[in-house]
This record gives structure tokens, C-alpha cells and sequence, in this order.
């Protein structure tokens, strides 16, 4: 199977490296563990293991935002290598950020309580019960998650695949494409 194909070889779309068995696993990971692997087995282990899948998935989410807003106008598609490095970065900068600050921890906290909000409103209003008021998720600000930053690999090496086997522009790979 190809990064960000099917099984039967199809072209990209926008947004396909989302369904790469890596991403997917990846998303399934870090929902099972949020909500039933850290409340059975708390531990040191299950806070890194949502880190690592957190940053395996969310570049290719950010890159996958990027090319359903912007590359449905393209005639062919391509997948771009360097909006996926550009995630990566943003994603280990903030991830970075959470970590060693709490005021970039409370930010965090609220805005994915905010993202989730809907979610539990909807919940609540098909339950029949009060609406809830947005609430920040849990967080912890702990440098130890540092170490999962490698895990950014994950997405690099997808991404880098799925732009080659398309045929993608890839700044290193031009570089080295180009006669002496």
C-alpha cells in the first residue's frame, strides 16, 4: 500500500495521506489511550504514548487542511513536501511550547476544551440535558515529553514517500536531480 494511496495504487487526493494505516493507526492509538488506556493504566508510559501518536498524525492533519483549502484549484494534484516539513516544524514548535510553559499549556487547554465543546453539546442536547459550558481539557506542562520529539519522523517519512511516489517536487531530491 502506498503512503497516501490505496492498496490498488490510485492517485492522491487532497487529504489522502490521512488514510495511510500508519496515520490511522496512530488516531485510533491516541483515542484509546486518552480514554481508556490512561484511566486504567496510569502511568508515565500512557502520557508518552499519546505524545508519540499525537505527533505522528497531527502534521499529516495540518497538511491535509492545507491541501483541502488550497490545492482543489490545482488542475493535477500534487502532494507538497514542504507543507508537510512546515507542519512538522509548527507541530514540534508548539508541542515544544506546551511542554516547557504553562501559559502555552493554558492556551492549549482551552482551545482544544473549545474544539471538543461541540461535541459534548451535542451529546447534551440529544440526552435532553443542559448545554456545558466549554472547559479547558487536562494538560500537564512536563519537559520529559521532550523525548517523544523524534516521533516527528513518522510524518516526515510518510509524507517524503508520498510525495515521491507522485512524483512531487522535493527540494533535496531536485538538488540532486540536476546535472553537474
Amino acid at each position: 500500500m502506498h503512503a497516501g494511496g490505496t492498496s490498488t495504487g490510485t492517485k492522491p487526493f487532497p487529504a489522502s495521506g490521512l488514510l495511510h494505516p500508519a496515520v490511522l493507526v496512530a488516531v485510533v492509538l491516541l483515542v484509546l489511550n486518552d480514554h481508556v488506556f490512561k484511566a486504567r493504566w496510569p502511568s508515565w508510559w500512557t502520557g508518552k504514548l499519546s505524545d508519540v501518536a499525537g505527533l505522528a498524525m497531527f502534521p499529516v492533519l495540518l497538511q491535509a487542511l492545507w491541501e483541502q483549502a488550497f490545492q482543489r484549484r490545482a488542475r493535477e494534484f500534487r502532494p507538497s513536501f514542504r507543507v508537510l516539513v512546515g507542519a512538522v516544524v509548527l507541530t514540534g514548535l508548539c508541542f515544544g511550547a506546551t511542554k516547557l510553559s504553562s501559559d502555552a499549556g493554558d492556551a492549549w487547554r482551552w482551545a482544544l476544551g473549545a474544539l471538543q465543546w461541540p461535541f459534548y453539546a451535542l451529546r447534551a442536547g440529544l440526552a435532553g440535558a443542559r448545554i456545558p459550558s466549554v472547559r479547558p481539557t487536562v494538560h500537564t506542562v512536563d519537559i520529559t515529553d521532550l523525548l517523544t520529539l523524534p516521533s516527528l519522523i513518522i510524518p516526515l517519512w510518510l509524507g517524503w514517500r508520498r510525495a515521491r511516489e507522485q512524483g512531487a517536487r522535493i527540494p533535496a531530491h531536485e538538488e540532486s536531480s540536476l546535472p553537474p
